[in-house]
């Protein structure tokens, strides 16, 4: 079997299902020819981690396409994310392609499609990005950021369209200066007054970008235009003094974001304590509060110090904020282990102590690695 997301591209609501669905034990659930009419149906589908027969798929997969639809499987989850990545670049730079808004909108479903199963290494993906390659810093932002909209929301529950909607809004929330923002990835010094009304200007010029390409959606619209506005009007472009939800959530989660990616002048600041300044510094706001309930006190790909003495990555949120379920890296005098071994940090003697700095653990870590053992 596949799993479902592999074919989702293949799915359209109101068209029967080439294929059956089932679970991970291989029990038909949907039958084949069975008619969703709700995008939001397929979706639920996705997030609960569904499959498909690979022989069914090959049978009823035009031939054009069947090794886009069964080939791909055999990929590791952070290959599709790297090509997620390199497709988000691409469209950045073309906002007047035609067939811009049509890609956009797939790249939307595929994100909001993402099983539950692959929220800790979607996290430790964002946490752990090489930001040496400054070059992609805007396409890794969005993404990121398009990302933790996608796992927030869900666990708000927002109906499925306003999610779509949010989804897009930070995927495309800098168009209009995504050139600058690779610049400024670079750049050692501050913005330039020319380069500062660029970035003042941005969020409506996003907007205006994303109408030309022909979006009528008025909440993905507002949120790009408000999403560095903030409630009373302290923010900016238009010092709009209630700013939507979508847009509010967006802001959260793009300063949080931001604070643990170095850029070329400023040091990257540790999750945790990124997670700890966006709480106080949002007053208490609850959907700050779910941003930091979703990734944790010490999200997936952060460094720690247990009470073991043994450094250790974390790859999984566990049952509480502050006991993550985590993978030793070296041994209690710093000595790299043969291979990484899982920890309970619920247990007294595994505990963490504290976070780590990425310099001090030289034990290279892989997401491949972590996630497949």
């Amino acid at each position: 079997m596949i799993s479902l997301d592999q074919v989702f591209q293949i799915l359209k609501p109101g068209v029967p299902l080439p294929f059956g669905v089932r679970d991970a034990a291989g029990r038909l659930l949907l039958a084949k020819g069975l008619v969703l009419h709700e995008q939001s149906k397929l979706l639920d589908l996705l997030n609960r981690g569904m499959f498909v027969d690979t022989e069914e798929v090959k049978r009823h997969v035009p031939p054009a396409r069947e090794s886009e639809a069964v080939e791909r499987p055999t990929e590791r989850f952070s290959v599709r994310w790297d090509a997620l990545l390199r497709r988000l670049g691409l469209l950045l730079q073309s906002p007047a392609d035609p067939q811009f808004l049509k890609q956009v909108r797939e790249m939307v479903v595929r994100i909001a499609g993402c099983p539950e199963s692959h929220t800790d290494q979607m996290i430790f993906l964002i946490v752990r990005h090489d930001y040496s390659q400054t070059q992609r810093y805007p396409e890794a932002h969005s993404l990121h950021v398009a990302v933790l909209c996608h796992l927030v929301s869900r666990r708000l529950g927002w109906a499925d369209n306003r999610r779509l909607s949010l989804i897009g809004a930070a995927l495309t929330m800098n168009l209009g200066m995504a050139s600058l923002q690779a610049k400024l990835a670079m750049q050692r010094t501050p913005p330039t007054p020319q380069q500062r009304q660029e970035i003042d200007a941005h969020p409506l010029a996003s907007a205006a970008l994303l109408r030309a390409s022909g979006l009528q959606d008025d909440e993905w619209l507002q949120a790009v235009e408000q999403h560095h506005e903030c409630p009373g009007g302290t923010g900016y472009p238009q010092h709009v003094q209630a700013p939507g939800e979508l847009s509010q959530l967006i802001r959260f989660i793009d300063n949080f974001t931001a604070k643990y990616s170095p850029r070329a002048g400023r040091d990257k600041q540790p999750a945790h304590q990124a997670a700890k300044d966006l709480y106080a510094q949002s007053g208490g706001n609850p959907l700050a509060a779910a941003l930091i309930k979703e990734c944790g006190i010490y999200p997936p790909g952060c460094f720690v110090k247990l009470a073991s003495g043994e450094a250790a990555v974390v790859t999984r949120r566990g049952l509480t904020l502050k006991d993550p379920l985590v993978v030793a890296l070296t041994n209690p005098q710093g000595e790299p282990l043969g291979r990484p071994v899982k920890r309970d940090t619920s247990q007294p003697g595994r505990a963490i102590v504290g976070p780590l700095a990425d310099k001090a653990v030289t034990v290279q870590v892989s997401a491949d690695q972590l996630y497949d053992y």
